[in-house]
């Protein structure tokens, strides 16, 4: 006859291992509701990245660069340390953008500089170097725009300007102040 203490031992060897074997599949288990899992490590890793995007003729439009890339593949995020964005333009001077850190949206529409935020447009005939400083900026390649949506600080040799928020068109060359705006003219003239 079998005594019931022996019945248990194999009853829990089967509990243990169905338990593990669970654990085990949800470890290893997709999401099933598609969410896109986060990963803490990069797929992809560039030092001293350089791109350079040219119109369908040839011509230079914009360059982005950074001294390091990293790329996300789960979830399309791309970050870049120490990025430099140039709009490329000789008929009326490049303009280009420098932070501490920076974030590529996964289409590449869109890039967002962060941290100490310097755009310089560079002097041209009849304008000064225009230099503009704020914590946040969001530029749009393709569509030859940059905004910040916070606080900025705009200089050159006849401006100092503060405004809440800024959005300038390169392509139409027009800035636009929102906001608390103040300015100050500097005159040209020493007395």
């Amino acid at each position: 006859m079998i005594s019931r203490g022996s019945l248990w031992l194999p009853l829990t060897i089967l509990a243990l291992l169905a338990a593990l074997s669970f654990w085990l599949e949800r470890m290893v288990e997709l999401p099933a509701s598609g969410a896109v899992a986060t990963r803490t490590d990069p797929e992809g890793i560039m030092e001293n990245f350089n791109a350079l995007r040219t119109d369908l003729d040839g011509k230079p439009q914009y360059r982005l660069s950074a001294r390091e890339l990293r790329h996300y593949s789960n979830s399309k995020f791309t970050e870049l340390e120490s990025p430099r964005f140039t709009q490329l333009d000789a008929g009326s001077g490049d303009v280009s953008a420098v932070s501490n850190r920076a974030t590529v949206s996964p289409d590449g529409h869109e890039v967002e500089l962060l941290g100490e935020v310097l755009v310089e447009r560079a002097a041209h005939a009849g304008q000064s170097l225009m230099t503009m400083r704020s914590t946040r900026l969001l530029v749009f390649p393709e569509r030859n725009l940059m905004r910040s949506p916070g606080p900025v600080t705009i200089h050159d040799a006849t401006l100092d300007l503060r405004a809440n928020t800024m959005e300038y068109d390169a392509r139409q060359r027009i800035l636009k102040l929102s906001g608390r705006v103040q300015a100050r003219y500097i005159s040209g003239k020493k007395g």
